[in-house]
């Protein structure tokens, strides 16, 4: 597949239609090569991390479509990592002030053990929406996109 025939802003930001197995990875890898960058600064990472979730949800959710699955489906995943990520932010604010350290220390094993049941949640359905095969053939979602 041929990077060029890919159209990023369809795929980040709309999630109709249908994608193929290969679109999706190509897809995944961008956003989380973006989410591993975003993720070395604290707070902005935290930030970065709760808005590539849009971006994600339009990814999965086409790619749900090409097996005939509702994109809905994305709240499986997504609310987890909201929750995290709300979690992470609250935890990582507290931190970066004296008077509220101690509300940090005591909500990082909570925020830790929130992000870690949302990462393996997350991890999970990741692949079994890139590894399940989609439908060659049209279905209600519409036909493949090209290259897909």
């Amino acid at each position: 597949m041929d990077l060029k025939e890919i159209d990023w802003q369809t795929l980040y930001l709309s999630g109709q239609g249908r994608i193929g197995r290969a679109q999706f990875w190509i897809g995944a890898s961008g956003l989380i090569c973006v989410g591993l960058v975003a993720g070395l600064i604290s707070v902005v990472g935290v930030l970065a991390s709760l808005a590539l979730i849009y971006p994600w949800a339009c990814l999965t959710a086409t790619r749900l479509h090409d097996f005939g699955r509702s994109g809905l489906l994305v709240l499986v995943a997504a609310v987890p990592a909201v929750v995290a990520g709300v979690f992470s932010l609250v935890t990582a604010l507290a931190a970066s002030n004296l008077s509220t350290i101690g509300v940090a220390l005591a909500s990082a094993s909570l925020s830790l053990g929130v992000s870690t049941v949302a990462l393996l949640v997350s991890l999970g359905f990741v692949l079994w929406v890139g590894l399940t095969p989609g439908h060659d053939a049209a279905n209600s979602y519409g036909a493949r996109m090209q290259g897909g």
